[in-house]
């Protein structure tokens, strides 16, 4: 029975109900989440590898980056979370382009 019985808390911090469970399923190799924080800076995190620690705890490898209203670009490096901690803190998931993306036309001078 657990900690919980047949609560819907249960089903929420497992990850098998609603939107979270939807966006855990979507945490895989080569997907990208981001966050934007109150001061407008931009994080973004892209999947490099799920893997379960000796516990068998799901945790996600991943690159991330910030960039500024301003444009300013800071590389973060490679960070590792637990799954549900980076579903937490990464609740947005960022599309892929469709198709090659296309390079910008040159100003007419």
């Amino acid at each position: 029975m657990g900690w919980f019985g047949n609560s819907s808390a249960a089903r929420v911090l497992t990850g098998k109900s609603g939107k979270r469970g939807k966006l855990l399923a979507a945490v895989t190799p080569g997907s990208t989440f981001r966050r934007v924080h109150a001061d407008r800076l931009e994080e973004t995190a892209k999947v490099l590898a799920i893997a379960k620690d000796p516990y068998g705890i799901p945790h996600v490898r991943f690159h991330v980056s910030f960039r500024r209203p301003n444009r300013n670009f800071f590389d973060g490096g490679a960070r590792m979370l637990a799954l549900e901690s980076f579903a937490d803190h990464y609740s947005e998931e960022v599309p892929e382009p469709i198709g090659p993306v296309q390079p910008e036309p040159e100003p007419a001078v």
